[in-house]
C-alpha cells in the first residue's frame, strides 16, 4: 500500500512535473492531511506538529531550540541512541551544558528517586527514551511526566520504538515534545518523521534552522519576517512532499487494525520468543518479561552460542535479519505484528542448532 502510492507520486511527479499545478496541489494537500494523521494518530493538533525526516531532526530541533547557557543541565538516560545523545553532548562541547545520565529502568519508583537526585534548579531538560533501544524496555513515561510537571521542568520523548507499536496519547504522557518517525513500527518510508511541539511551547522554542516555508510574514526590504504560530514554523526549504504524501497509507493501515490489536499482538510473538529463547543454553534474555514493562522488542545475550558472529549466520544461511552486536555479544529481535508465529519458532530453532 505505502509502495504503491510512494510509486504513484512519484511516477505522477516524473510524467508532469513537480509544479504541475494538478500535481504540486495533490501533492502537497496529502503531505498536510499527514500532519493531521500524525496529529490524530498520537492525539495532538495538527498544528503541533512538524513534519520532518526522522527521529534525529526533531530531537535536534528541540536541543537547539534553548538559550542555553554554561553550567546549564540536561539530563538523558544511559540507553540512548547516538541520535539521543549526540545532539546533547554537542550542547556541553560548544556551550558548557552538563549532561547527566539516569539509569534507564521500568520500576517507576526507583527510577523517579534516581531522577530526583539528578535535578537540580539548573536543569533546563530531560530527555528519555519512551522505549529502550537497547533492550526495548518501556519507560514509565507519563510518572516521569507528572514528576517533571509539578517541577515546571520541560520534558522530551523519544519514540523512535513506540510510535507504531502500542497507543500513544500525548495528554497521557505529559511531555512537552515527542519525536516520531514513521520508517520503523509504522511502515511508512524512510525520511518519514514527525516532532510534536506542545502549544505552549511553539513561540518560545527557538527556531535554529530557518527558510522559505516557516513565516506567515516575510520582508527583505526591511530585513524583518514573523515565524508561523505553528509547529510548522520548524520547517523550511523544499522537500520530497511525497515522502510523507505516501505515510497516510500506512497510518490509514495501522488505524485499520487498530493500535491496540497491534500491540497485543506484537506482545503475544514476543512472549512466545522469550518462553523459546528460555530453554535455550547459552542465552541470557535481557528484555523484561512483563507485558507493562516490555515492548516487542526482544534482547537477549549471545556470549554462550557457539558462534563468533551469529547474525551473521542467521542472515547468510537462513535470511533472518537481526540487530546483532559482536562487540557486546548481544542480540535484537523486532517481533512486529505482521511476522507468523512459524517464523518466531524458525528463529528459535535456529538459535537451539547454534547453542548445541
Amino acid at each position: 500500500m505505502v509502495a504503491e502510492e510512494a510509486v504513484r507520486l512519484a511516477r505522477l511527479i516524473e510524467h508532469k512535473g513537480p509544479y504541475d499545478r494538478d500535481v504540486n496541489d495533490e501533492v502537497l494537500t496529502l503531505f498536510e492531511d499527514s500532519r493531521k494523521g500524525f496529529g490524530d494518530y498520537i492525539g495532538a493538533s495538527s498544528d503541533e506538529i512538524a513534519l520532518t525526516r526522522n527521529v534525529s531532526d526533531g530531537i535536534n530541533i528541540v536541543a537547539t531550540g534553548f538559550d542555553w547557557l554554561p553550567g546549564d543541565e540536561v539530563i538523558i538516560t544511559n540507553e540512548e541512541h547516538p541520535s539521543g545523545s549526540l545532539p546533547f553532548m554537542n550542547l556541553s562541547e560548544r556551550y558548557g551544558v552538563n549532561v547527566k545520565l539516569l539509569k534507564f529502568q521500568t520500576e517507576p519508583t526507583q527510577l523517579l528517586k534516581d531522577l530526583e537526585s539528578l535535578v537540580t534548579d539548573k536543569t533546563r531538560l530531560v530527555f528519555l527514551s519512551h522505549v529502550s533501544t537497547v533492550d526495548g524496555a518501556r519507560l514509565p513515561a507519563r510518572e516521569v511526566g507528572d514528576f517533571l510537571k509539578a517541577r515546571d521542568i520541560p520534558y522530551m520523548l523519544d519514540g523512535a520504538h513506540a510510535v507504531g507499536q502500542f497507543p500513544v496519547s500525548m495528554k497521557e504522557l505529559g511531555c512537552d515534545f515527542y519525536a516520531g518517525c514513521g520508517h520503523k513500527w509504522l511502515l511508512c518510508q524512510q525520511g518519514t518523521g514527525f516532532l510534536y511541539v506542545k502549544k505552549d511551547w511553539i513561540t518560545k522554542l527557538k527556531t535554529s534552522w530557518v527558510g522559505w516555508g516557516m513565516t506567515e510574514e516575510y520582508d527583505l526590504d526591511s530585513l524583518s519576517y514573523t515565524s508561523l504560530k505553528t509547529a510548522q514554523r520548524f520547517e523550511f526549504g523544499t522537500r520530497y512532499w511525497a515522502t510523507h504524501a505516501s505515510g497516510i497509507k500506512a497510518l490509514e493501515f495501522h488505524n485499520n487494525i487498530g493500535p491496540e490489536n497491534i500491540y497485543r499482538r506484537s506482545h503475544d510473538l514476543a512472549s512466545q520468543l522469550k518462553r523459546r529463547l528460555i530453554d535455550i543454553p547459552g542465552i541470557s534474555i535481557k528484555t523484561p518479561m512483563a507485558k507493562t514493562d516490555s515492548t516487542g522488542i526482544v534482547a537477549f545475550s549471545t556470549a554462550g552460542l557457539n558462534h563468533p558472529e551469529p547474525g551473521n549466520w542467521l542472515w547468510n544461511e537462513h535470511r533472518i535479519l537481526t540487530a546483532h552486536n559482536p562487540k557486546t555479544q548481544s542480540m535484537r529481535i523486532a517481533a512486529a505484528f505482521y511476522l507468523l508465529e512459524d517464523e518466531i519458532d524458525l528463529l528459535a530453532d535456529k538459535l537451539s542448532e547454534l547453542a548445541s
